[in-house]
């Protein structure tokens, strides 16, 4: 039996050993249900075990060298090494993506193709599909969300020459700010407040183009339009407004202003935004109500945005799929990875802390994921469709930071100069360059590279200069954070081929990682000095869990690279804990196959017979 639709659910940083743990504890009632009418797998990512890289691979079929997405950051041939850093996510472009996308085969064959919040594929064009953001940040395009919710206790005035409205007590004029978020020029709202039964201030209005916009107490107003000055240029905006409070006299009220939202420059076809918008399906406005999660520490008004973007999700996948009856739908939700990098090395007792909290936050968090998947599996999925979840990666502990450019340096193999505030590369000195997402380095080569100093007589010896440096490394305890370094032809057995590819190509051992929180520390054409004192490995203070460094096998404990696949539906056999592993690869292939539609042009995967009737 053939499926009428896929529906791929994305939950980014998924861990399936997490995963089983929270099923056999009764945690996951939804995800369960993978298990025992369809089958789940443990799938290997493809290095570097990053988002943009599998998410890719997930929608293509193509390892990492084929596709060329090699992490948020890419190099490319005959660029400046810099260029790609100052470039960051590019590599999430259709335009940047040498692979074809299942999407693309789908819409030659007429089949309609939603994408959701995914984290690549912006830019293409398709004849029979959309694409929406929502909540995930992409190059060249605008967000959703300008301004997150917020309530306001606020002061009111009267007024000389109120409008022309009934009001047993004067009219009073209150001013809503519209700030926060990306808004560069904050406005207000000029709003008014009636008493319209002779009972009390009950009442706001608002005058717009089209007539008087009145709501009561405690009722959300309709949608008004506001030009905003945003750091995305001048945008059209729409938001919502709420009177919650007022006291007697009506000197003071409390109002709630829910998310400003953008109408244009996050979905394709561009009007399709406000479309969703009008229609309720973004979810604007703040929950009132206790949330009933316990996360504890910074990470809760994120979970508490993620809890309100998973209903907009379900929503949004409802809504168009009764208006373009779409065959396949990819869509993505990012809770777990935002828990990894806070939590793992807590949880795995890496490093010591508040364990019973840190287990309590993860375990709401796969709560969390459990009920969208029951929220999509009621109000999305229909009985001929086959339902999967996939993860792009896991993540393992990390707690201590490498500095590769320090390393190169105390080699000479790369060299700075300051410049009165930082210190920027020195391509009249530098043999080699790194980059971190990708974990790569590229040898400064004459006639390849637009600052080459490395002859191409000399090429194989700073290879190996580079290689040898690195398995020098240790720590003061005397521990490797390097586990493999490889030339760039020895890759190619990982997918790791193609002129996207460095010279070097290197991976770590946890608990060593590369990034700590810091964005500009990534961009290693120019580094601060206080990074150049912190010494070649130092103690993380922000990140605490990590995926992009290490080999697609790494495990420790309860933590691990390997991601998660599970499919259940008509025509999917009742395998439940699948015992040999996958490749992500594999994933675009069984769609193509259950549609009976050709596999995508670069895809190098296989087809999961095993799982099919």
């Amino acid at each position: 039996m053939k499926p009428k639709r896929i529906l791929v659910l994305g939950l980014d940083g998924a861990i399936p050993t997490l995963m089983k743990k929270y099923i056999e504890e009764d945690l996951l009632p939804n995800i369960r249900r993978f298990i025992e009418d369809g089958a789940f797998y443990e799938a290997y990512p493809c290095p570097p075990c990053d988002t943009p890289t599998n998410w890719t691979t997930i929608a293509t079929g193509a390892p990492t060298g084929v596709h060329g997405a090699t992490s948020f950051y890419m190099h490319i041939p005959g660029e400046p090494f810099e260029l790609g850093l100052e470039m960051r996510s590019r590599s999430q472009l259709a335009a940047y993506c040498k692979a074809e996308y299942m999407w693309d085969v789908a819409d030659r064959m007429g089949m309609p193709t939603l994408i959701l919040n995914y984290p690549v594929g912006w830019g293409d064009n398709l004849r029979n599909g959309s694409i929406i953001l929502l909540s995930w940040p992409t190059p060249t395009s605008k967000p959703c969300s300008i301004a997150p919710p917020k309530t306001y206790s606020l002061s009111t005035r009267r007024i000389d020459n109120p409008p022309d409205m009934k009001s047993h007590s004067p009219i009073l004029e209150i001013k809503v700010p519209m700030e926060g978020g990306f808004i560069r020029r904050p406005k207000t709202q000029r709003v008014f407040l009636v008493d319209s039964e002779g009972r009390g201030y009950d009442t706001i209005v608002v005058e717009t183009n089209e007539g008087m916009c009145v709501s009561g107490l405690d009722e959300w107003s309709e949608w008004l339009r506001i030009k905003l000055d945003t750091s995305h240029g001048l945008l059209e905006c729409m938001v919502k407004l709420k009177l919650v409070e007022a006291s007697e006299d009506g000197s003071n009220v409390r109002v709630i202003r829910s998310e400003i939202l953008n109408v244009r420059g996050w979905t394709i076809p561009e009007e399709i935004g406000e479309k969703l918008i009008l229609n309720s399906l973004i979810h604007a406005e703040p929950m009132l109500e206790e949330v009933p999660y316990v996360i504890f520490g910074k990470e809760k008004d994120r979970i508490v945005a993620y809890v309100r973007e998973a209903k907009s999700i379900v929503k949004i996948c409802r809504y168009l799929k009764s208006r373009m009856d779409w065959r396949i739908c990819f869509l993505h939700f990012h809770i777990f990875d935002d828990l990894n990098h806070r939590y793992a090395a807590f949880h795995e007792g890496i490093l010591s802390g508040d364990e019973e909290n840190v287990e309590e936050a993860v375990r709401q968090g796969y709560k969390i994921a459990d009920e969208f998947v029951g929220d999509m599996l009621e109000n999305v999925a229909d009985e001929d469709d086959v339902v999967m979840i996939v993860s792009d990666h896991g993540a393992v502990p990390a707690s201590r930071v490498v500095n590769i450019a320090l390393i190169l340096m105390d080699a000479g193999l790369l060299a700075y100069k300051w410049n009165g505030r930082t210190y920027t590369v020195d391509w009249n000195r530098t043999l080699a360059f790194p980059y971190m997402e990708p974990p790569f380095i590229w040898v400064n080569l004459e006639g390849r590279d637009p600052t080459g100093i490395v002859k191409p007589s000399e090429y194989n010896s700073v290879v190996d200069m580079i290689i040898d440096v690195l398995s020098s490394v240790r720590d003061e305890r005397g521990e490797r954070p390097f586990s493999l370094i490889l030339r760039r032809d020895d890759a190619a057995f990982m997918g790791l081929k193609g002129d996207r590819i460095g010279d070097v190509i290197y991976f770590l051992n946890p608990p060593y990682e590369l990034f700590d929180g810091d964005i500009s520390v990534l961009n290693t054409s120019k580094i601060s000095p206080e990074l150049i004192v912190k010494g070649k490995i130092y103690d993380a203070t922000r990140v605490f869990g990590a995926h992009a460094y290490y080999l697609p096998s790494t495990r420790t404990g309860k933590y691990m690279i390997p991601s998660v696949f599970a499919m259940m539906g008509p025509g999917i056999r009742r395998l439940g804990y699948v015992k040999r592993p996958i490749y992500l690869t594999d994933v675009t292939p069984t769609i193509a196959h259950l549609l009976s539609i050709p596999k995508p042009r670069d895809s190098t995967g296989r087809v999961l017979y095993e799982s099919i009737e």
